[in-house]
């Protein structure tokens, strides 16, 4: 079974962005370029993980594909330097925020909410160190976010690393204590419920 989080509010990025990789990839399983999703496979009587983070599902909701991500470092384009009120979640970075933070809302809804710190320790080592080593199942999957995100969208370094850190920042403004869980309530409250599975 695959859990996806595709409905009318996925956001979706000019196809003139993608690499030729992915395009290659939904074109030959004829998936709908505008609709597309990391998906989550979630075996029977198993427990969620991802088995190779460089493999990547990726649905439209309908169909599925595979795709085998390169690193992150390979998948950074253009030297454009990050937008300096990145803090204040600029507009031209809206639609990556919320990928991103609707991939969140889809691994909560398989398996549960994510304490604060360990999304902040995610978004943070993500930033850092993009292709260092599994910190879990939560890094494995926002790693495959974020590639699938960088394969769409042309994002320099400095954009990804903004980004990221911005993240990191809500994560962590939102823990109170270890195990809190209140910046994936935020995201439910201003986001919603991923509606499909």
């Amino acid at each position: 079974m695959i859990a996806s989080m595709v409905n009318k509010t996925t956001p979706s990025f000019p196809k003139e962005g993608f690499r030729p990789d992915i395009i290659e990839r939904i074109e030959a399983d004829r998936l709908d370029s505008t609709r597309l999703t990391v998906a989550l496979p979630t075996p029977e009587n198993e427990r969620v993980h991802v088995k190779d983070r460089h493999q990547v599902f990726i649905t439209d909701g309908e169909g599925v594909t595979d795709w085998k991500a390169p690193s992150l470092r390979e998948l950074f384009r253009g030297t454009q330097q990050v937008s300096a009120n990145i803090e204040t979640y600029p507009p031209e970075y809206v639609p990556c925020f919320y990928f991103i933070e609707r991939h969140v809302l889809l691994l909560c809804d398989v398996t549960s909410d994510r304490p604060d710190g360990e999304l902040e320790e995610a978004y943070s080592n993500l930033r850092r160190r993009p292709d260092g080593r599994s910190l879990g199942l939560t890094h494995d999957f926002l790693w495959q976010t974020a590639a699938v995100l960088l394969a769409m969208r042309p994002l320099s370094q400095a954009e990804f690393e903004g980004i990221l850190g911005r993240l990191a920042g809500s994560a962590r403004t939102w823990r109170t204590a270890p195990s809190s869980r209140n910046y994936t309530a935020c995201l439910r409250k201003s986001l919603g419920s991923v509606p499909e599975r």
